[in-house]
């Protein structure tokens, strides 16, 4: 109970923090993805694009600070390694869903997988990284002990 009130905590700072950002944050992102998206000798012009990826780093960030069990350099070090990790998986998912719109016929249903691709992407990838750091550490379903 006590790492979801922190989490929460934590989470409600790192929203305010990308909220903040994520202007600047998704047009780097985007600014590399359409380079290595773009088909030979063409570019590719996003006029708006809405993709949430620096939410989903703040949740990486509010997981890593609230796991109380490690030591604060420990966190700090976990979320520094995670940032790039979490960038890198962001501009691969946006390099893929701009690739599946480009190269479907069905324009509606690529816009969905696309979407879905955009949507999921940096959560899963955010959960995963915090697991491989720092959570694996405490998660321990089988003995029915959970982030206690």
């Amino acid at each position: 109970m006590k790492f979801l009130l922190r989490f929460t905590v934590w989470a409600t700072v790192a929203f305010v923090v990308a909220w903040q950002l994520h202007p600047v944050w998704e047009r780097a992102v985007a600014a590399i993805g359409t380079r290595l998206a773009a088909p030979a000798h063409s570019e590719i012009e996003i006029l708006d694009l809405e993709l949430f990826y620096p939410f989903d780093v703040g949740v990486f960030v509010a997981l890593c600070l609230a796991s109380a069990w490690a030591p604060r350099a420990r966190r700090l070090r976990a979320a520094l390694i995670g940032i790039p990790i979490l960038f890198a998986v962001e501009v691969v998912s946006l390099v893929a869903g701009l690739r599946i719109l480009m190269s479907s016929a069905d324009a509606d249903q690529a816009a969905r997988f696309a979407n879905a691709v955009f949507r999921v992407s940096g959560l899963v990838a955010a959960s995963m990284a915090w697991l491989y750091l720092l959570g694996s550490e405490r998660l321990s379903l089988a003995t029915s002990k959970w982030l206690g």
